[in-house]
């Protein structure tokens, strides 16, 4: 479960100054691939060019491509929502400045924990094995 969710539950909130959604919003409609920039942002350029590169096999596995920055959410892929940077780093616990990649599947789990850019196909196949896994026609 994420942790924006659990502190809804709990009454602890995330950040008060900033509105905006968390990924709990995302949960059983979409996949999400989130990428955090690192202080040089190549290889969150990197990364992003990667994914890009394959947009029906991003629409096929009902993905959304995030770009979390210090104060701003950038969708690559996706429709586009109000979403909270700081609520996102929180539930997945990424600090600021350190390039990460982090793949949340549609239960709301974190299915790929990366500081490293990642294949697609890496990305695709870990996909293709979830029992979720349901191919748009």
């Amino acid at each position: 479960m994420l942790k924006s969710l659990t502190a809804d539950v709990f009454g602890m909130g995330v950040d008060p100054q900033h509105g905006g959604e968390s990924l709990v919003d995302f949960e059983w409609r979409y996949r999400v691939l989130v990428i955090f920039p690192g202080e040089d942002r190549s290889e969150a350029m990197r990364q992003a060019d990667i994914l890009l590169a394959e947009t029906e096999g991003l629409r096929e596995r009902d993905l959304i491509v995030l770009e979390v920055g210090r104060d701003d959410v950038k969708v690559l892929f996706g429709p586009h929502y109000d979403l909270n940077p700081y609520a996102i780093r929180y539930d997945l616990d990424v600090a600021d400045g350190v390039f990460a990649l982090r793949l949340v599947g549609k239960d709301g789990l974190v299915k790929l924990r990366s500081d490293d850019v990642v294949p697609v196909s890496t990305i695709f196949e870990l996909i293709d094995q979830t029992p979720t896994r349901k191919p748009s026609n």
